[in-house]
């Protein structure tokens, strides 16, 4: 079967999906045994064997990331394509549809860096501006004000502690707009409610009603 993650609720049922490096992740009720779980996951193999042969069809898609002039990157959702030139003063520039980047060395190593710490500048904004829409929502009701921190996360885009404490990938900047919103939501939902539970799902059906569409957009972009 793989790699599994057993993780436990409150829920009612079992809920079974699989994440984008393949590991199948089940959400069971408290008092399900392993091996009820275990019984209902193998019933569900064939729909398993789809998915993961789907992730990893989509990988071997995805080339690897290129960093000169003529390269594509994605920022938003919109791809854009580099022009590098050298210059004592560094520097990244979006124009139109290029990404302008003036580096001391036109090397891989250095050009990926300058766009990186770019990137990474770029989604602090644009992560503390969406998320700063919600943080009267979050008083309203008494939960903890969020507080944004860029983490590199290789299986995840963001987790939230109910202190308040929000963690976002910096790459999910490259991703489509509402993408954005619909991770910032779903980790939002976990301050009020920090598991699964059907409690949760409630939540972000109200605040995002069309969250399964978005996660499946966000599971198959090209970034």
């Amino acid at each position: 079967m793989g790699r599994c993650c057993l993780k436990r609720t409150k829920r009612r049922t079992l809920a079974i999906s699989v994440l984008p490096d393949g590991t199948v992740e089940a959400i069971a009720p408290l008092g399900a045994t392993v091996a009820e779980i275990r019984r209902k996951i193998e019933k569900r193999a064939g729909w398993i064997s789809r998915q993961r042969r789907h992730f990893l069809s989509l990988q071997a898609e995805r080339p690897e990331r290129r960093y000169c002039t003529g390269a594509t990157h994605r920022y938003l959702g919109r791809q854009y394509r580099l022009k590098v030139t050298t210059s004592d003063k560094p520097a990244v520039k979006l124009r139109g549809a290029y990404l302008l980047i003036a580096s001391r060395s036109a090397s891989t190593r250095a050009v990926a860096a300058l766009l990186s710490r770019w990137m990474r500048a770029k989604a602090k904004e644009q992560f503390e501006r969406r998320l700063g829409k919600w943080r009267t929502w979050c008083v309203e009701r008494g939960l903890s004000a969020p507080r944004l921190h860029l983490l590199a996360m290789p299986k995840r885009w963001g987790s939230t502690h109910p202190n308040g404490r929000m963690c976002l990938n910096p790459e999910l900047v490259r991703a489509p707009a509402p993408c954005i919103d619909y991770v910032i939501l779903h980790e939002l939902c976990h301050l009020k409610h920090p598991r699964h539970d059907p409690g949760f799902f409630a939540e972000l059906e109200k605040l995002c009603p069309p969250w399964r569409a978005l996660k499946q957009r966000l599971e198959t972009a090209e970034l």
